[in-house]
Parts: structure tokens; C-alpha cells; sequence
């Protein structure tokens, strides 16, 4: 990961150089000129982060913009805000965790900290359910870590007579995980780590060897945040942060087959996979940790609050957003259910085992929650800081900047474009949900209050203007919200106050605001693909123009090596391949559908329809929708297991069919002309 360091310009602390990098790279856009007021980037990030480049550690910091989205601050304005920023850590004492920093020093520190928990290898590194250290009670003594030994065994699973030269870049493609070029280690057979530098294998980017408590390697493998949230785009000659993308969200995994893969070899966390964590390749249905709402922090759950988590239903899978964004969003997730200054749960899936029990957990739970508390706040600060990479293929100047004055200007609710969808608040434009960005309008009063704002995107689209697959707000039922107020993830402490930091789509918090999605900011939106908050959508250009949505389709893979022609590869990320320049997105297949019924069970349900309608839903699917949306846990384990190889290959289809992933909404876009969605693209791969 991010290892390469250079030192600030008059400081004694050291920073990434890859930072560097990414502060110049907001200077200027690959093939655009730096002329001019309609193009330029800040490509996300923290800007208390950009303000300590080349400042002493006792530079004190400057507000955090995210702190200006208060009630009114854009009434009357172009960009429009609904979901206000929550200062968690008014009293630090009450929540036992550290507030925000107050000078580049602490922020330095705080960065140092949170990078070793997310780099893989580094003595501090963290992963699944285990925190830092798999040898302490509160994490079960490792219960969700796995041997190297176990590890060294999955080529029998995959049915090779013997271990493949390829190993290492099988493992990656098979589970759907980047592999870097920097070491993250492993011993191979007959390796003692601590005699060859922790091993001469390379694990993929989703996972990572621990450290014992004195440094040394420990030959215990673990899952990192990475698996959901850093993905692949390119190679690292196609251009600056390419490669293995770090914070991008990955769209490439596929977590359930590699539980299953563990599952014979003795993993115990294995046994999760009745649970379903994706059912499609790319997508995850991390929402699941809501059932550690079944267990308070403080008070008791309601009989109501009981029926109503199980009674719930299942979010589904879903897309994961991107990290470079998170410096430029008071609240987080795709329906804003938590406040940007929450942290605890972002440690969610670092949680030491026994910590996800609440007071019934008893002491070991309690020194969970001490773990989560001393290290979210670093975690976030790096994450915070995280640039987007520039898009590296050229530009069309003169059309990107048409497409920033549409995409900043254009009212889709103008007199004679008959926009049927209901308006929502701002003038109309991309940007008056997703924020503002090119100089002429973020430096415009009437766009924001203040250039501070530029790239902030915090408007949650009611359902009813933004009409995308409604799964995951109505899975969060009032009864999740209330249960995770009495949560240590929600901040049960700061209940009833003026930053009351528990889920904030409960009625006393969000007011007359309407449930919906969180339009997020568009920083690096080239490299995100799919699209929506389920990943339903394969390119921007059908974001755009919904008739051209298709409802079944498959990206395409990466092709096998000729002598392992059988072998289950992942998506191909190579940009020369795969990617589709013009239309924004990955190159992918259209899949016809076929009909699945009782007397024809066979059909795949990835490819299930409707013929001669392949828009509707099939009636026996509508019927487990119902099901998947009351009773909690039944999508997850209402599945049939995947073992032939043709099934591993069906579940890179995406069918918009199956529940919760829809692909409609978005349909105000249905009003634009072809040359403004043009040049619309053309500019965001400026951003």
C-alpha cells in the first residue's frame, strides 16, 4: 500500500509520497489544460489533510468543511443539503474516544496509526472480527483468522491435481481481490515466516498475515477491509494510483465463494456462508451486521424493536462506495444512516469477536469496544485522506468543458423538457445533488456559501424523485434505527442530544425530511463502475439514459492462461480489455433470459425471466421478495450452494430481476439529449 515517504517541505514528519503525488495531480488533469475556470479537481480527500502539505506539526487546522453543513446553509442556493453534520465527540469523556484533531501533528499521528491498521503486513494491521491481535479472549483467540497451512490447501479445493505455478494471481482472480506489487507475505510449504521475512508468497490485497504481539510473523491469515473496499482498475504503468485501488470500493469480489472454498480445509468463519454475504460477484450484503442490534449497549430492546430487526427483511447485495469521498460527506452510507463522525461503525467488521455482543458480552465485550474506541478514530483519519486517481486516458477539453457548465447548470425541470419525475430541491442541475466542483460555480455564493463547500454532496433523494431499488431503506425499518440507537455502534451516550449520534433516519432526528438515498460526490466516479447504489447499473452513460438499461448482463472476465482454460477467472480490469471509454464503464454481455419453473427447475436464477417480457419480475420471484423483505436472514439462507463450475461463472451475472437489484431510477435523466450526456461523461472524468 501507501509506503513510499518523502518529507514535508519544512516539517520533520514524514508523509506518502504517493500523497505528493496526489496534491499535484489536482493541479492538472492528464490531456486538459489548467486554463480556464470550468475544469479542475481537488480529487477528494480530507481538506485538513491538503492544508498541512508542507506546514509544521503545530500548524493549527483549519474547520473541517464537513462542519459547515448545518440546517440553511444552502437554502436558496444551486446545491442543496438535507443531512447535516453530527459532532460525535462533544464530550470525549462520555464516549471514551478522542475528538477531532487540532494540529497537523495530531492529524500526522493520527494518519500513521490508521494507515498501519489498513496496510497489509505492518505489525498494527487489523482484520475480520480479530482487531490486532488473534491471541487475545475478547477475539476469540482468533476464531475469524485461518493458517497459512489452510490457506496453502486451496488448489485441492478448486480440483487441480496439483499446486498451479499460479497460485498467487488464481487466488486473486478466483476471489475477485487486486494483487499488488508491494509484499503482503505469506510462508509457502516448508517456510518457517520469521526465517524468510514473513514468507515468499504474495497474498491478494483482501488478505494479510499478522504479527504476533512481539512483531514477529505469525503464519495466521486474516480478511482485511480491503476485500469490500479496494478493488482493481488498470495496471500501475496505465497512470498515477492504478493498479490495486485503495478505497475505490471493489466491485470485483466474491466473498461467499471464498468462505466456501475455507469451509472443507476447517476455517471456522466458514460456517458464515450459510449466510450468504454476496450472491452476486462484486456485490455484498455487509447490512448484515445489523443483527448485532439484537444486542444493546445500553436499556433493553423493545418486544417491538425485537419482532420488528427480525421481521426486517435482508438489504441484499450492494455496491460499496468509495473512500475518497468520505472527506466530502457529513453523513456516511448510501442512506446516510449513521454521521460522518461515527467511526465505531466503520470498525464494525474489525470488531474482536466477543465486542459485537453488547453489555451481554460482559468484560471480554467491553475490552472489544475499548479496542474499537482507541483505533476508529485513526481509521477514519486515513481513510479521510485518500485521493482519487486521475483518469489516465485523454480528455476532449473543449467538450468536458461543455459538459461542466450542463452538468453544473442544465434544470432537467425547465419549461419544455417535461420531466415527469417530481423536482427536487436546488436548480435542477447533476450538481445540485451531488455538489459543485469546477471554480466558476464553487466560487459562485449562489452555488454555495462558500468555495469551503466545493465537491460536498450531502442531499438524500427521497424515493420518490430518486426511485432506485427501495431494498435497502426499507430493509433499515424504524425498528433497526431505534435498536441501533441503544447500539455502542450508535453512539448510545449522545441519544436525545443536539448531536445525537445514533442511526439518523429516526423520525426525531431527520425531521420532515424523506427517506431515500445519499446522492454521493463524483471525485474518481470513472473509476467506480457499476453504478447505484447496488451496482445494478455498468456504465455511466446508462446511469444517463435509463431506456438503454439492460436487465441481464455479465462483465467480462479476465481470459484464463491457455494451459488452464477450465480455471474460474474474475472480472477483467485491464483498461485496454475491458474498459468503455465512451460510455464511462466496464465492457460487459448482454444475457438472455430464460424461464424458470417448477417443470423446469434447471434454468439458473441468475438468468431467470420473464420471455417476452424481460422486464417483469417472474410472479415466483415476486412471491420470495416478500419473503426476502420480512423475515430476516431468508435471502441469505434461501439459496441453493454453489459448487460446479458453472455456477461459480453464473454468479458474474448480474440479473436486475433478482431482489434488490433493480436497476431503474434515475429516470429524471431520461430529459437530456445525447450530446449533453456526452459531454456530461467527458467532464466527470475530469473530477
Amino acid at each position: 500500500m501507501l509506503v513510499e515517504r518523502r518529507p514535508f517541505v519544512g516539517s520533520g514528519a514524514a508523509v506518502p509520497f504517493i500523497r505528493m503525488l496526489s496534491v499535484l495531480a489536482t493541479l492538472a488533469v492528464p490531456g486538459v489544460s489548467a486554463a480556464g475556470d470550468l475544469l479542475g479537481s481537488s480529487r477528494g480527500g480530507s481538506a485538513q489533510w491538503d492544508f498541512c502539505y508542507g506546514r509544521p506539526d503545530s500548524a493549527l487546522l483549519p474547520v473541517d468543511p464537513r462542519t459547515l453543513v448545518q440546517p440553511g446553509v444552502s437554502d436558496g442556493r444551486a446545491v442543496h443539503f438535507n443531512a447535516y453534520w453530527k459532532n460525535c465527540h462533544v464530550d470525549p469523556v462520555a464516549v471514551k474516544e478522542q475528538g477531532a484533531a487540532k494540529t497537523c501533528g495530531e492529524l500526522r499521528a493520527r494518519f500513521a496509526h490508521g494507515e498501519g491498521l489498513l496496510t497489509n503486513g505492518h505489525p498494527g494491521v487489523g482484520v475480520l472480527f480479530t482487531g490486532t491481535d488473534y491471541t487475545r479472549p475478547e477475539a476469540a483467540f482468533g476464531i475469524a483468522t485461518f493458517s497459512a497451512a489452510q490457506y496453502n490447501e486451496l488448489w485441492r479445493v478448486w480440483g487441480f491435481p496439483f499446486r498451479p505455478d499460479n497460485f498467487d494471481t488464481l487466488v486473486a482472480q478466483r476471489y475477485g481481490s487486486g494483487l499488488n506489487t508491494e509484499r503482503n507475505p505469506y510462508p509457502l510449504p516448508g517456510q518457517f515466516p520469521n526465517l524468510s521475512n514473513g514468507g515468499s508468497g504474495q497474498l491478494p490485497q483482501m488478505l494479510t498475515q499478522l504479527r504476533n504481539p512481539d512483531g514477529s510473523w505469525s503464519s495466521r491469515i486474516g480478511v482485511t477491509c480491503h476485500a469490500c473496499h479496494s478493488g482493481m482498475v488498470g495496471k500501475p504503468g496505465d497512470g498515477p494510483g492504478l493498479g490495486v485501488q485503495v478505497g475505490g470500493g471493489s466491485s470485483l469480489a466474491d466473498l461467499d465463494l471464498f468462505l466456501s472454498d475455507l469451509l472443507p480445509l476447517g476455517y471456522p468463519a466458514s460456517l458464515a456462508t450459510f449466510l450468504n454475504l454476496n450472491r452476486t460477484r462484486g456485490t455484498n450484503n455487509a447490512s448484515d451486521i445489523n443483527l448485532a442490534f439484537l444486542f444493546p449497549d445500553e436499556k433493553l430492546l423493545t418486544p417491538s424493536e425485537v419482532i420488528g430487526l427480525i421481521n426486517s427483511g435482508s438489504t441484499a447485495g450492494m455496491d460499496t462506495p468509495a473512500w475518497w469521498n468520505m472527506g466530502h460527506r457529513p453523513v456516511k452510507f448510501v442512506d446516510g444512516v449513521f454521521p460522518m463522525d461515527a467511526p465505531r461503525v466503520d470498525m464494525v467488521f474489525y470488531t474482536p469477536f466477543i465486542g459485537l455482543f453488547g453489555s451481554a458480552g460482559g468484560p471480554l465485550s467491553e475490552a472489544g469496544q475499548d479496542w474499537m474506541r482507541a483505533n476508529g478514530p485513526s481509521l477514519n483519519t486515513w481513510v479521510d485522506s485518500l485521493k482519487s486517481p486521475p483518469y489516465p486516458l485523454p480528455i476532449n477539453q473543449t467538450l468536458a468543458e461543455q459538459g461542466a457548465v450542463l452538468f453544473h447548470t442544465l434544470d432537467m425541470w425547465a419549461p419544455g423538457r417535461n420531466n415527469a419525475v417530481p423536482r427536487p430541491q436546488g436548480n435542477g442541475s447533476c450538481a445540485s445533488c451531488h455538489g459543485a466542483y469546477s471554480p466558476r460555480y464553487v466560487n459562485n455564493p449562489a452555488f454555495l456559501a462558500t468555495p469551503a463547500l466545493e465537491g460536498m454532496a450531502s442531499y438524500i433523494a427521497p424515493l420518490r424523485i430518486i426511485g432506485t431499488d427501495p431494498v435497502r431503506v426499507n430493509t433499515n425499518n424504524a425498528a433497526v434505527q431505534s435498536a441501533g440507537a441503544k447500539n455502542f455502534f450508535g453512539y448510545p451516550s449522545t441519544a436525545g442530544t443536539a448531536n445525537d449520534c445514533g442511526p439518523q433516519n429516526q423520525p426525531h432526528i431527520r425531521g420532515n425530511r424523506e427517506l431515500g438515498y445519499l446522492a454521493p460526490p463524483l471525485y474518481g466516479v470513472w473509476a467506480t463502475a457499476p453504478y447505484l447504489h447496488n451496482g445494478s447499473v455498468p456504465n455511466v452513460w446508462e446511469v444517463l439514459k435509463p431506456a438503454d438499461r439492460k436487465p441481464i448482463w455479465r462483465r467480462v472476465s479476465t481470459p484464463p492462461r491457455w494451459d488452464q482454460p477450465l480455471t474460474v477467472m474474475g472480472f477483467d480490469t485491464d483498461l485496454q480489455r475491458a474498459s468503455d471509454s465512451t460510455r464511462l464503464g466496464w465492457k460487459y454481455d448482454t444475457i438472455p433470459c430464460k424461464w424458470r419453473t417448477p417443470l423446469n427447475p434447471a434454468v439458473s436464477p441468475y438468468i431467470n425471466c420473464q420471455p417476452g417480457d424481460e422486464f417483469t419480475t417472474p410472479l415466483a420471484q415476486e412471491m420470495m421478495s416478500v419473503l426476502f423483505s420480512n423475515l430476516a436472514l431468508s435471502w441469505n439462507i434461501l439459496f441453493p450452494p454453489t459448487r460446479t463450475r458453472q455456477q461459480l461463472e453464473d454468479r458474474k451475472i448480474y440479473n436486475t430481476n433478482a431482489f434488490g437489484q433493480d436497476n431503474g431510477g434515475h429516470e429524471f435523466n431520461s430529459v437530456l439529449t445525447d450530446p449533453e450526456r456526452l459531454a456530461i461523461i467527458e467532464y466527470l472524468k475530469t473530477l
